[in-house]
């Protein structure tokens, strides 16, 4: 089962009842935070993925249900099933990072994060942008690497030239890139937004 349709599959209500307020990115950021530090509390989650703590406590019923979390009274810490998603999607996506990169991303938060040999899914970047907005962000930035750079699809041109800035070489020592990875950039006025579209961008590369 892809990482996509594992989230799907673990968002998944199995019963009716009133709207829910979250998705599959909200549960891949979930695993995300609690994969890097844990354990948390449902408030430090709910603060980190900016939904409410009743959507929280749904969230984590659906994953305790299915083994990928522990719960005791110090928090919540992923399984040893829930580690071994978290080893595959950090895999896939090695190097997820706040930085400052602008004017590329105009936004008071910037999420950056690598996709490994995904370039194949990319058309213009418009699919990731889209995705990115619809979960609060302002916008993304998608880029190629290829042959040493990271550039804009469709063009030969490269953003560190055009962008100049120390977090190109941060990412290229932090990710190790090579040709055929995506860079996926998003901004947002708010953490949470940026991260969730950020999530949200690379996750399209996954259909």
């Amino acid at each position: 089962m892809s990482l996509l349709s594992e989230l799907k599959d673990l968002t998944s209500r199995k019963y009716a009842g009133p709207p829910e307020y979250f998705d599959h990115i909200h549960v891949a950021l979930l695993i995300y935070f609690l994969g890097e530090e844990a354990p948390k509390s449902r408030l430090e989650l709910s603060k980190l993925i900016g939904i409410g703590e009743g959507s929280i406590r749904t969230i984590l019923k659906r994953l305790s249900e299915s083994s990928m979390i522990n719960v005791t009274r110090k928090g919540v810490s992923l399984s040893e099933k829930g580690t071994n998603f978290f080893k595959a999607f950090k895999k896939t996506f090695p190097v997820i990072v706040e930085d400052i990169i602008y004017p590329l991303a105009p936004a008071k938060y910037n999420v950056a994060i690598l996709a490994k040999d995904m370039s194949g899914k990319v058309l213009q970047g418009i699919e990731q942008r889209d995705q990115a907005i619809k979960y609060g962000a302002k916008g993304a930035v998608t880029l190629l690497y290829e042959k040493g750079r990271f550039i804009f699809p469709g063009t030969k041109e490269a953003a560190e030239e055009l962008y100049p800035s120390m977090f190109w070489s941060k990412i290229k020592s932090l990710g190790k890139p090579e040709d055929g990875d995506v860079l996926i950039i998003c901004f947002a006025e708010e953490q949470q937004k940026a991260y969730l579209g950020c999530f949200a961008a690379a996750l399209t590369l996954c259909n």
